[in-house]
Protein backbone atom coordinates (compact mmCIF):
# COMPACT_ATOMS: atom_id res chain seq x y z
CA UNK A 1 0.00 0.00 0.00
CA UNK A 2 1.44 3.49 -1.23
CA UNK A 3 1.41 6.77 1.29
CA UNK A 4 -1.76 8.08 -1.00
CA UNK A 5 -3.58 4.77 -0.15
CA UNK A 6 -2.83 5.08 3.67
CA UNK A 7 -4.04 8.62 3.53
CA UNK A 8 -6.95 7.85 1.83
CA UNK A 9 -7.82 5.21 4.48
CA UNK A 10 -6.99 7.21 7.10
CA UNK A 11 -9.33 9.61 6.20
CA UNK A 12 -12.50 7.31 5.22
CA UNK A 13 -11.61 5.86 9.01
CA UNK A 14 -11.88 9.21 10.30
CA UNK A 15 -15.44 10.44 8.25
CA UNK A 16 -16.90 6.66 9.24
CA UNK A 17 -15.52 8.08 12.82
CA UNK A 18 -17.22 11.34 12.52
CA UNK A 19 -20.51 10.67 10.86
CA UNK A 20 -22.51 10.46 14.35
CA UNK A 21 -23.18 14.51 14.28
CA UNK A 22 -22.63 14.90 17.64
CA UNK A 23 -19.29 13.06 17.64
CA UNK A 24 -18.27 15.35 14.61
CA UNK A 25 -19.50 17.89 16.81
CA UNK A 26 -17.47 17.40 19.95
CA UNK A 27 -14.22 16.46 17.72
CA UNK A 28 -14.43 19.79 15.77
CA UNK A 29 -14.90 21.62 19.20
CA UNK A 30 -11.57 19.76 20.49
CA UNK A 31 -9.70 20.80 17.10
CA UNK A 32 -11.17 24.52 17.30
CA UNK A 33 -9.86 24.77 20.60
CA UNK A 34 -7.31 22.20 21.78
CA UNK A 35 -7.18 21.96 25.60
CA UNK A 36 -10.74 22.45 26.40
CA UNK A 37 -11.47 20.06 29.63
CA UNK A 38 -14.36 18.31 29.98
CA UNK A 39 -17.11 20.42 31.43
CA UNK A 40 -15.94 23.06 28.96
CA UNK A 41 -16.09 20.77 26.13
CA UNK A 42 -20.00 20.13 27.53
CA UNK A 43 -20.69 23.77 28.34
CA UNK A 44 -19.71 24.54 24.08
CA UNK A 45 -21.43 20.98 22.87
CA UNK A 46 -24.63 21.25 25.32
CA UNK A 47 -24.30 17.43 24.89
CA UNK A 48 -25.14 15.53 28.16
CA UNK A 49 -22.76 14.11 30.63
CA UNK A 50 -22.87 9.87 29.90
CA UNK A 51 -23.38 10.80 25.80
CA UNK A 52 -20.47 13.07 25.76
CA UNK A 53 -18.06 10.92 27.86
CA UNK A 54 -19.14 8.37 25.55
CA UNK A 55 -18.19 9.90 22.90
CA UNK A 56 -15.22 11.08 23.77
CA UNK A 57 -14.00 7.37 24.60
CA UNK A 58 -14.81 6.48 21.50
CA UNK A 59 -12.81 8.95 19.61
CA UNK A 60 -9.75 7.66 22.13
CA UNK A 61 -10.14 4.50 20.80
CA UNK A 62 -9.68 5.71 17.42
CA UNK A 63 -6.87 7.92 18.19
CA UNK A 64 -8.50 10.86 17.10
CA UNK A 65 -8.22 12.74 20.24
CA UNK A 66 -5.85 11.96 23.40
CA UNK A 67 -6.11 13.02 26.87
CA UNK A 68 -3.81 14.89 29.29
CA UNK A 69 -3.70 15.83 32.88
CA UNK A 70 -3.07 19.13 33.22
CA UNK A 71 -3.49 20.29 37.52
CA UNK A 72 -6.79 18.88 38.56
CA UNK A 73 -8.00 19.07 34.96
CA UNK A 74 -7.95 16.46 32.16
CA UNK A 75 -7.79 18.57 28.52
CA UNK A 76 -8.01 16.92 24.93
CA UNK A 77 -6.61 17.60 22.23
CA UNK A 78 -6.69 16.30 18.41
CA UNK A 79 -4.17 13.94 17.36
CA UNK A 80 -3.84 15.21 14.03
CA UNK A 81 -2.45 19.17 13.78
CA UNK A 82 0.11 21.07 15.87
CA UNK A 83 -0.87 20.25 18.83
CA UNK A 84 0.98 17.82 20.47
CA UNK A 85 4.33 17.92 22.27
CA UNK A 86 5.70 21.68 23.42
CA UNK A 87 2.36 23.10 21.79
CA UNK A 88 0.61 21.09 23.68
CA UNK A 89 1.89 22.36 26.79
CA UNK A 90 1.79 26.05 26.20
CA UNK A 91 -1.87 25.16 25.11
CA UNK A 92 -2.73 23.50 28.68
CA UNK A 93 -1.28 26.66 30.08
CA UNK A 94 -3.28 28.95 28.67
CA UNK A 95 -6.05 27.59 29.12
CA UNK A 96 -6.49 28.09 32.36
CA UNK A 97 -7.61 31.75 33.47
CA UNK A 98 -5.16 33.15 35.78
CA UNK A 99 -2.22 32.15 34.00
CA UNK A 100 -3.38 33.49 30.81
CA UNK A 101 -3.84 36.83 32.53
CA UNK A 102 -0.38 36.84 33.71
CA UNK A 103 0.96 35.80 30.70
CA UNK A 104 -0.69 38.46 29.09
CA UNK A 105 -0.01 41.07 31.37
CA UNK A 106 3.93 40.27 31.13
CA UNK A 107 3.82 40.33 27.20
CA UNK A 108 2.30 43.70 27.78
CA UNK A 109 4.93 44.89 30.60
CA UNK A 110 7.94 42.94 29.11
CA UNK A 111 9.07 42.12 32.96
CA UNK A 112 7.58 42.44 36.20
CA UNK A 113 8.14 41.36 39.88
CA UNK A 114 5.88 39.27 41.88
CA UNK A 115 4.35 42.28 43.47
CA UNK A 116 3.93 44.00 40.07
CA UNK A 117 2.24 41.28 38.83
CA UNK A 118 -0.02 40.11 42.14
CA UNK A 119 -1.54 44.29 41.82
CA UNK A 120 -2.12 43.74 38.38
CA UNK A 121 -3.82 40.25 37.85
CA UNK A 122 -6.23 41.24 41.33
CA UNK A 123 -4.21 38.04 43.29
CA UNK A 124 -2.50 37.80 46.39
CA UNK A 125 1.44 37.37 45.86
CA UNK A 126 1.49 33.64 47.63
CA UNK A 127 -0.92 32.64 44.86
CA UNK A 128 1.19 34.67 41.74
CA UNK A 129 3.99 32.68 42.76
CA UNK A 130 2.55 29.54 43.14
CA UNK A 131 1.23 30.42 39.43
CA UNK A 132 4.66 31.31 38.42
CA UNK A 133 5.87 28.26 39.03
CA UNK A 134 3.45 26.64 36.50
CA UNK A 135 4.79 28.70 33.98
CA UNK A 136 8.36 28.46 34.96
CA UNK A 137 8.07 24.54 34.95
CA UNK A 138 6.14 25.05 31.42
CA UNK A 139 8.95 27.36 29.84
CA UNK A 140 6.80 30.46 29.52
CA UNK A 141 8.36 32.40 31.44
CA UNK A 142 11.87 32.49 32.77
CA UNK A 143 13.10 35.00 35.95
CA UNK A 144 15.97 37.24 36.38
CA UNK A 145 17.36 38.58 38.91
CA UNK A 146 18.12 42.65 39.29
CA UNK A 147 19.72 43.98 42.30
CA UNK A 148 17.51 42.44 44.99
CA UNK A 149 14.48 41.88 42.98
CA UNK A 150 13.65 38.83 41.12
CA UNK A 151 12.01 39.83 37.43
CA UNK A 152 9.59 37.49 35.14
CA UNK A 153 10.11 37.93 31.47
CA UNK A 154 8.13 35.82 28.73
CA UNK A 155 10.52 33.49 27.15
CA UNK A 156 9.67 33.68 23.74
CA UNK A 157 6.89 36.37 23.04
CA UNK A 158 6.48 36.21 19.54
CA UNK A 159 5.40 32.57 20.13
CA UNK A 160 3.23 32.88 22.76
CA UNK A 161 1.34 36.22 21.32
CA UNK A 162 1.03 33.73 18.16
CA UNK A 163 -0.98 31.16 19.53
CA UNK A 164 -3.28 33.87 21.29
CA UNK A 165 -3.81 34.99 18.20
CA UNK A 166 -4.37 31.78 16.25
CA UNK A 167 -6.86 30.46 19.15
CA UNK A 168 -8.28 33.87 19.80
CA UNK A 169 -12.08 32.66 19.11
CA UNK A 170 -11.66 29.49 21.11
CA UNK A 171 -10.74 31.50 24.40
CA UNK A 172 -13.83 33.61 24.74
CA UNK A 173 -11.59 35.83 26.49
CA UNK A 174 -12.56 39.95 25.77
CA UNK A 175 -8.51 40.15 27.39
CA UNK A 176 -7.15 37.90 24.71
CA UNK A 177 -8.88 40.13 21.94
CA UNK A 178 -8.19 43.02 23.11
CA UNK A 179 -4.31 41.85 23.78
CA UNK A 180 -4.65 40.75 20.06
CA UNK A 181 -6.31 43.50 18.77
CA UNK A 182 -3.02 45.67 19.82
CA UNK A 183 -0.96 43.37 19.15
CA UNK A 184 -1.53 42.94 15.55
CA UNK A 185 -1.28 46.83 15.30
CA UNK A 186 2.29 47.46 17.06
CA UNK A 187 3.12 44.31 14.56
CA UNK A 188 1.77 44.09 11.06
CA UNK A 189 4.17 41.56 9.73
CA UNK A 190 5.27 38.20 11.81
CA UNK A 191 8.66 39.03 13.47
CA UNK A 192 11.99 37.44 12.27
CA UNK A 193 11.90 33.46 13.61
CA UNK A 194 8.11 33.60 14.83
CA UNK A 195 6.26 30.36 13.99
CA UNK A 196 2.70 31.47 11.79
CA UNK A 197 -0.49 28.67 13.27
CA UNK A 198 -3.45 28.36 11.28
CA UNK A 199 -6.17 30.29 12.65
CA UNK A 200 -9.00 29.01 14.19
Amino acid sequence: MNLAEVITMQDEQLSEALALGARNKIYRAINKSPGLHFRELQRRTKIATGSLQYHIDFLMKRHLIKAKKSGKFVRYYSTRGAQLGELEQTIGLLRQPSLRKITIFLLTKKRANNEKIAAAVGLSPSTVSWHMTKLLQGNLVERRRVGRKTFFYIVDADRIAGLLTSYKKSFLDEMVDSFVEIWEEMNPTPTKGFTAYPRQ
